[in-house]
């Protein structure tokens, strides 16, 4: 039996790389062995599909020196193969022939656009890879039916490969008309000027892909082929676009939950009305409202306290937008949109009315979004239970929004987002890249003054059939300006399942505390009054600063049970009072394990976190007067993992975090 192959002198190429190439395999299996035997004949053939390998990878002077056998007492086969590689072709020279039609310009923009030039090391795979894109980048210069050949002139003693690649051009290419098939209530000409295709314009396969993009993202059509008319011998393109219209209106309801450590949210009702086709035209009409009860701190605490029921009450977050496409010219879609929101919280509750109003313009992976944002607070409240309202004085970690907003207030800022979106899926993405930017600066009218900057990357690389590895890097900074608080919607909070996920929602970051209690029943102050008092809640604030690492190995485990997959993660993060820049301060880290069952809605996941060094936060001291009229000192109190149920200064966290939602974490 063949227990083994070893490969020796393989300076360049793996052991992994050259078994993939043979027939001979050693034996396999981890519980149960499955038997391989070495056949020397066979193995004589592998040899020189080795040196084919080195030849291909630009080895011309490869050889297999010697190949050793050893067997054990058990008679078990170990082959050692010794390999001498030698030089490395490289590439001494690169011509194209047949491209007299081509400007220098073009010539060198194509030439870039290679992957292989002189001086790099000789590898047929990236020579053929040359050859289709050569093809391409003249495709994308106009000539339609361009094809390319060529030939590799070889010099084993000199170490050196010559290229050249022979191209018959053809013809350049305009597009010609553009037809619409398929369309039934939308009108052609419409569908046409989306495209972006003009007749007379020059040809190229990007265009073509774009214009597929901007028909398929009016939200019109549930299925777009754009693509060309036979091409005859007239240097004309003429455009075929093929449309599948979806239901114009739809309506869509859904029944769900939230449960966090401190507030339970449920039932949660959410439905939408879509109008794809507003008036005729391709004008997107959406409406949406989701209505849910909010129950601070949680629904046990609301049914067996009823000192704590003025903290809960009904959510309502309720929106209408309007999407008009190619304004002005395709890909630029105006959007106005309205919000309404009734939201309570830990520690706090308002109301919201927003009026926003954006320009959308997408070009290939590319999207810009600017905007201009209005946004007014009402019936803005404190939770009397948690004492809060005396934080109105205190500033510095205080209460964001209600110190300014006591009552009312307003918050007018324009925003601009940048996206660059290179991945195979937006849903569960296995390849690809994503990185965007998002910049707010406030404006007058408004109660808060500030400048808000956060960008993050999302990397994303498939190992193998089952094996991704995922990463990102979040940074967010809002730097207040004339003494102005920050706005408590606009801070950032950290934990949760798209966040850190050793720490429930919101929970990292910092914290005010609230309900006082008493920290010394002996020590007591004129007419009995106690003397101090710690808090016994730890509310969170949000900061103005935020960093934010995660790193997941998602491995799919359909070969145990469909649709599902086990993922192991580790996210570093921490939110911070003051905006830092990112390589200033410690990261509290916390890895864990989740388990996915995959649905054409996204993967359904349950992720559990483990917070190895929590750092503890500490609230600010306050003092208020009792009814009364007698003043009551809390003072500051630790918020952290190490507490014990004993000791009233300091208020317990958790370290272990658990999380049940929809869709990838990033």
């Amino acid at each position: 039996m063949l227990v083994r192959i070893k490969f020796e002198g393989n300076k360049s190429i793996s052991a992994g790389d050259l078994l993939s190439k043979i027939a001979t395999a050693p034996s396999s299996g981890f519980f149960t062995k499955t038997p391989r035997y070495y056949d020397a004949d066979l193995f004589a053939i592998d040899e020189k599909r080795i040196v084919r390998w080195y030849n291909e990878k630009g080895f011309y002077e490869a050889k297999v020196e010697k190949v050793e056998e050893s067997r054990d007492d058990k008679g078990r086969v170990t082959l050692t193969v010794h390999l001498v590689e030698g030089r490395r072709a490289k590439i001494k020279k690169q011509e194209i022939h047949g491209a007299e039609e081509l400007g220098k310009g073009e010539l060198s923009n194509i030439d870039t656009a290679l992957p292989i030039h002189p001086g790099d090391d000789f590898d047929e795979d990236g020579y053929e890879k040359a050859k289709l894109v050569l093809e391409q980048q003249l495709k994308e210069h106009g000539f339609a039916k361009a094809q390319v050949e060529g030939s590799v002139k070889v010099m084993p003693d000199e170490g050196a490969a010559e290229v050249t690649f022979e191209v018959t051009p053809g013809l350049r290419y305009q597009f010609g008309r553009v037809v619409v098939i398929g369309n039934r209530a939308i009108p052609a000409d419409q569908i046409a000027f989306a495209t972006g295709i003009d007749q007379g314009q020059q040809y190229s396969p990007s265009a073509l892909a774009l214009a597929q993009q901007r028909v398929y993202n009016l939200g019109t059509f549930s299925g777009v082929r754009v693509g060309l008319e036979p091409l005859s011998d007239s240097p004309v393109a003429a455009v075929r676009v093929s449309v599948r219209e979806a239901p114009f209106q739809t309506v869509r309801g859904g029944l769900g939950f939230k449960i966090e450590d401190t507030r339970w949210e449920l039932p949660v009702l959410h439905g939408e009305y879509t109008n794809r086709s507003l008036l005729g035209g391709l004008r997107r009409l959406e409406l949406g409202t989701t209505v849910g009860y909010a129950f601070v701190p949680d629904l046990l605490t609301w049914l067996n306290d009823p000192a704590v029921r003025g903290d809960s009450g009904l959510t309502n977050n309720s929106s209408a937008q309007l999407t008009v496409p190619n304004v002005l010219l395709p890909g630029l879609d105006a959007v106005a949109r309205g919000e309404f929101a009734r939201e309570f919280q830990s520690g706090f509750h308002y109301d919201e009315v927003a009026a926003r109003f954006s320009l959308l313009y997408r070009r290939g992976r590319n999207s810009l979004s600017p905007s201009l944002n209005f946004v007014r607070y009402f019936r803005v409240g404190l939770s009397d239970r948690l004492d809060l309202v005396t934080l109105l004085t205190k500033g510095g970690a205080g209460a964001g929004l209600l110190q300014s907003c006591a009552g009312g207030c307003t918050l007018t800022y324009p925003e601009i987002r940048y996206s660059y979106d290179a991945r195979d899926n937006a849903f569960e993405p296995s390849d690809g890249f994503y990185a965007t930017v998002d910049l707010q600066q406030t404006l007058k009218p408004g109660s808060f003054t500030y400048f808000r900057f956060q960008p993050e990357v999302r990397i994303y690389r498939s190992v193998g059939r089952y094996l991704v590895l995922a990463a990102r890097a979040s940074y967010g900074a809002l730097i207040t300006e004339g003494g102005s608080e920050s706005p408590f919607t606009q801070r950032f909070f950290g934990g949760g399942q798209n966040a850190n996920r050793g720490y429930a929602p919101l929970r990292e970051g910092p914290k005010l505390g609230a309900a006082p209690v008493v920290a010394n029943a002996g020590a007591t102050g004129i007419l009995g009054v106690p003397f101090y008092q710690y808090a016994s809640i730890g509310v969170p604030s949000g900061g103005n600063g935020t960093v934010l690492l995660s790193g997941e190995v998602r491995l799919k485990t359909d070969y145990l049970f469909k649709n599902t997959a086990i993922v192991a993660f580790a996210d570093a993060s921490r939110v911070t009072e003051k905006a830092q820049v990112p390589w200033d301060g410690q990261l509290e880290i916390a890895p864990g394990l989740g388990l996915r069952y995959l649905t054409p809605f996204g993967p359904l996941r349950l992720d559990v976190g483990f917070l190895i060094n929590p750092i503890a936060v500490t609230t600010q001291a306050f003092s208020y007067k009792d009814s009364f009229g007698n003043p009551q000192d809390v003072r500051a109190t630790v918020v952290s993992s190490a507490c014990n149920n004993s000791t009233l200064a300091c208020i317990h966290e958790s370290r272990w975090a658990y999380h049940l939602s929809l869709g990838e974490a990033f």
